[in-house]
């Protein structure tokens, strides 16, 4: 199994790091987590077809998570994807999906129309919404799903994904919360969001940014100096970093504070580096 960061920036416009994405497989099996901006050239990047992929995750519904949906099926179309997407998420996911949907329906039945391809299959959007927890297999990776504090989003989710005795857990968006460390233990690999707090500390305030902004943003994400202790309790053999807040830092001061709780130095994600399990 394999872990690939598509995109570990934030909703803050980055060339360097494209909106949260990830993309996990093994030689049967593709599956993405969110679609955030930039996700189909990532994919582009690394060769993998949009037409191939098994299932897409969402963590939650915030814009930077699923802001390419849409560029997601689409380009799928484009490169002659004939099997229907299969979408997981949150409550809500059904009808933020029939809106996007039916917002380009005129375009795309032109497009359908006159471009008469062979199959518009890619079109065929099938969702399935999460309860609080259960488990859910596609080929031979086993998924299973829990709930995460995102709080005022309501519904927010990390997932394990287990494939030949490996364990991969992704933490989605979330601050600091017991259920995060309770399904995480032993994971061989925790893919974490990180709020970096000593980087925010030194931003400007303004009228379209003040110290509340900045405590509210802060307070539903995991700061640096939290993240270390989370990866010590969950005992997890490494710790990957991604969705940074902001998305320029002192690398080495990061990994300094990390690693004073975690014990060793956690790895400072970026976009397309691949981790094997």
């Amino acid at each position: 199994m394999k872990l690939t960061l598509l995109g570990t920036g934030c909703p803050k416009v980055d060339h360097r790091r494209f909106g949260p994405s990830n993309l996990i497989s093994t030689k049967k099996t593709k599956i993405l987590v969110d679609c955030g901006s930039g996700i189909t050239q990532r994919l582009e990047e690394i060769k993998i077809s949009t037409a191939t992929i098994d299932a897409l995750f969402l963590t939650h519904l915030h814009s930077d998570h699923v802001v390419d949906l849409y560029q997601l099926i689409i380009s799928s179309w484009h490169s002659y994807r004939v099997k229907p997407w299969i979408i997981y998420g949150p409550v809500g996911t059904k009808k933020f999906v029939k809106k996007i949907m039916h917002a380009w329906q005129d375009e795309r039945n032109q497009r359908i129309k006159y471009e008469l391809r062979s199959s518009i299959q890619a079109f065929n959007v099938k969702v399935k919404e999460f309860k609080n927890f259960g488990n859910i297999k596609i080929k031979d990776i086993k998924i299973q799903y829990f709930e995460v504090d995102h709080k005022p989003v309501k519904y927010a989710f990390g997932f394990n994904f287990f494939n030949k005795n490996k364990k991969l857990t992704i933490s989605g968006d979330t601050r600091p919360c017991d259920n995060l460390m309770k399904y995480a233990q032993k994971a061989d690999v925790l893919l974490h969001e990180v709020y970096i707090d000593e980087e925010m500390k030194k931003i400007e305030f303004s009228e379209m940014r003040s110290i509340k902004t900045i405590h509210n943003v802060k307070d539903y994400h995991t700061p640096s100096y939290i993240v270390g202790k989370i990866a010590k309790i969950s005992r997890c053999k490494k710790l990957v970093l991604t969705h940074f807040v902001p998305t320029s830092f002192n690398e080495k001061n990061l990994k300094k504070i990390v690693k004073k709780d975690y014990g060793k130095n956690p790895i400072i994600g970026k976009d397309l580096l691949t981790i094997k399990l």
